[in-house]
């Protein structure tokens, strides 16, 4: 009696952000890379990591700058009471 797959889902590699499906039969992908960033060498595939994790920081934080340049007053109320206390 075989064991059954789990449901594959929808995942985003840790390396290079792409979005891929896991598990799929056949497929080297894993939980946390694309089948194109599991064969990078640790030591590129960590580095690509971090770069990718900051370039994500940077766009959240330009779109938070971007809302509050902009005037949306849940944004701007929230980090104006922050800086005053």
């Amino acid at each position: 009696m075989s064991k059954p797959q789990p449901a594959t889902r929808l995942r985003t590699c840790r390396a290079c952000g792409r979005q891929f499906e896991y598990p799929l039969k056949g497929n080297k992908s894993t939980r946390f890379h694309c089948e194109d960033c599991v064969d990078l060498p640790p030591e590129t595939c960590k580095l690509a990591e971090r770069l990718f994790s900051r370039i994500q920081k940077l766009e959240m934080t330009v779109k938070r700058l971007e809302a509050r340049a902009s005037g949306a007053p849940a944004a701007t109320a929230h980090c104006e009471s922050k800086a005053s206390s």
